[in-house]
């Protein structure tokens, strides 16, 4: 028959004597004593716990393993970055560069045929010169002879001026007017070789063109 012996219920073990009779705890004072059986008390058989093939293998050659952090379930996503927009492309220094312009063929060279005197048209300058008055008054009508005589003609009559390598006339506001191919002009006309000029009423020029003696060719 087994032993029955009686022991203090909140007591750790060995720091309340047993008693072979239900009574009190003698440290414990107000602890009645609980009925305790030796053969009862049997440590539970532990169960090994299989450990899975791949945790045997060596993890030395592995790197450290990132710590988990609880909150980053709840933690909201970071909105993605927005991107940046290419920078532009300097030029290189061939494009910094001014590029020439292309240049401009040549004018030219003209000349009036006005009373059987050949008046040659300057050449255009850079800063506007060049050209041909025609006129009672202008010198470059003073060879013409009778031109002064000719009442018609105004002292300021008309201008034949470059325009981008090509050759204009333009009326001065005469009372008689200046005609191109017959008909009278208001704004500054482009003339040149085959192209009939008349200036007044009665005083027909002709355009030709002069190599670079001033000869007509």
């Amino acid at each position: 028959m087994a032993t029955v012996i009686y022991r203090c219920p909140v007591g750790a073990p060995g720091e309340c004597p047993p008693s072979a009779t239900r009574g009190y705890c003698q440290v414990h004072m107000f602890q009645q004593l609980e009925r305790y059986d030796p053969a009862e008390d049997v440590p539970p058989v532990e169960t090994p716990v299989e450990t899975p093939a791949d945790a045997t293998a060596d993890t030395s050659s592995a790197g450290p393993r990132p710590a988990t952090d609880p909150e980053a379930a709840t933690r909201p996503a970071r909105p993605p970055r927005p991107a940046q927009p290419p920078e532009p492309q300097r030029p290189s220094r061939n494009q910094q560069r001014p590029q020439p312009r292309p240049a401009r063929p040549p004018a030219a060279r003209l000349a009036l045929v006005v009373a059987g005197v050949l008046l040659p048209v300057r050449a255009e300058h850079r800063r506007g010169g060049g050209g041909l008055a025609i006129g009672r008054d202008e010198p470059d009508c003073a060879a013409i002879p009778g031109l002064a005589g000719l009442d018609q003609l105004s002292r300021h009559h008309a201008r034949l001026r470059w325009i981008d390598g090509a050759l204009y006339v333009e009326d001065l506001g005469s009372t008689n007017g200046t005609f191109v191919d017959g008909r009278r002009i208001e704004e500054p006309t482009r003339i040149g070789p085959g192209r009939r000029l008349r200036f007044a009423l009665d005083l027909d020029v002709q355009v030709v063109e002069i190599d670079e003696f001033g000869a007509p060719r």
